[in-house]
């Protein structure tokens, strides 16, 4: 039985999204609880997850890359029923350089509740530039 409480809107389902985004950046474990339902099913290049798996991969990701309260930039979003699909650019530096990344991604999340059970998602580093020669031109 749902929780009449729970907004159910397109907007509130954009809301718990975007409050995700912000709990990866500060790479705030335990609140992911907050957004994360129990059953929760991520699919992802490495494989299908759980809630425990996500929390590891996010630990993952923050030993590799800083992430600053503003990294991730959500540059479109789009709502249909439960299912919401965000286009981001996350600007993250590398750990062991300090050499500054470009990621897009695009994730689509099932939100059930006011809680993201399921979702699908793929990122991928943009190639910085190729640098010409003073000799070409």
């Amino acid at each position: 039985m749902r929780d009449a409480t729970v907004n159910e809107s397109a907007e509130s389902r954009k809301a718990v999204f975007r409050r995700l985004v912000d709990i990866y950046a500060a790479g705030n474990l335990s609140a992911l609880d907050e957004v994360i339902a129990p059953g929760y099913v991520g699919h992802a290049s490495a494989g299908d997850r759980n809630l425990d798996g996500f929390r590891q991969s996010i630990a993952h990701f923050h030993d590799l890359f800083i992430y600053a309260k503003d990294s991730f930039q959500v540059d479109d979003q789009l709502v249909d029923g439960e299912k919401v699909a965000t286009r981001m650019t996350a600007y993250v530096k590398v750990r062991a350089t300090g050499e500054p990344v470009t990621l897009i991604g695009i994730n689509i999340a099932r939100i059930v509740d006011g809680k993201i059970v399921e979702e699908w998602n793929t990122w991928e580093q943009l190639q910085p530039p190729k640098r010409q020669d003073a000799g070409d031109g």
